[in-house]
């Protein structure tokens, strides 16, 4: 089903699932069921049975879909039902995940290779900062400094992906592009300032994202271990950083 009623379609844009519901209709069995497997992803909708345009609209609903009661769930494609078919949906969701595309399982084993690799460049800009030879230990750091910022600013991308992907994404109570746009702008505002206190706010920043991320980004489809791996990522980053900030401080 394709045709749907305009408020149902509009809604259907930026959500996964619409409950359909009226004026008296108990949600909150499934409310609880979908916040815990949809999170942001599925919205309400109301129609009041006082309406003759309400009343037509729901009937054409149970001629088309064959179910006669509210609240009645649908996704893009077909009529879910009510609150148990909704379960099934929601269980059979989760234990059928989507199969993998062809080539997937391979380019997923790059994201642990890659993520680590790019570590390499704070590592080695992090310990050569401490180098006693004054023009390179002055390109270590602004070296140090320029990748980090322009690693803050990929993480922060992140959120104009999943926004794209769906509407409803929101990161640190923000939008998600709203949010995406803080960590680029700390970025640059952070290359403008000395190298101390540039390399100690870039410090603080990578902590703040992973932060967001952990609380944004679970019931969206990423890979299991990649909260884990940011983890070390934004430990080897940070501590990195912060021995670029002493080692600059020693400079003085």
């Amino acid at each position: 089903m394709s045709d749907w009623p305009d408020d149902i379609a509009a809604e259907l844009r930026r959500h996964e699932v619409v409950a359909i519901t009226s004026g008296i209709t108990d949600l909150r069995e499934a409310a609880e069921l979908l916040d815990r497997a949809l999170p942001g992803r599925w919205t309400r909708i109301e129609w009041g049975m006082g309406s003759a345009l309400n009343r037509s609209r729901f009937h054409d609903m149970q001629q088309r879909s064959g179910f006669h009661m509210l609240p009645m769930f649908v996704t893009r494609d077909a009529v879910i039902g009510g609150t148990t078919e909704l379960r099934r949906y929601l269980d059979k969701d989760r234990e059928q995940p989507p199969a993998a595309a062809p080539g997937a399982a391979s380019e997923s084993a790059l994201i642990p290779w890659l993520g680590y690799a790019g570590l390499i460049p704070f590592l080695f800009f992090g310990v050569s900062a401490w180098i006693p030879q004054e023009a390179w230990k002055d390109f270590a750091l602004h070296a140090l400094g320029v990748y980090g910022a322009v690693i803050l600013s990929f993480l922060g991308a992140v959120h104009w992906g999943l926004y794209l992907a769906d509407r409803g994404h929101r990161a640190a109570r923000l939008p998600g592009p709203a949010w995406a746009v803080i960590p680029a702008v700390a970025a640059w505002g952070a290359l403008l300032l000395p190298p101390p206190m540039a390399l100690a706010l870039l410090a603080l920043m990578f902590p703040l994202v992973l932060l967001v991320d952990r609380n944004s980004l679970p019931g969206h489809r990423i890979p299991a271990r990649y909260m884990a791996m940011r983890g070390f990522l934004t430990l080897g980053a940070t501590l990195t950083l912060i021995a670029g900030t002493l080692a600059s401080l020693s400079m003085s």
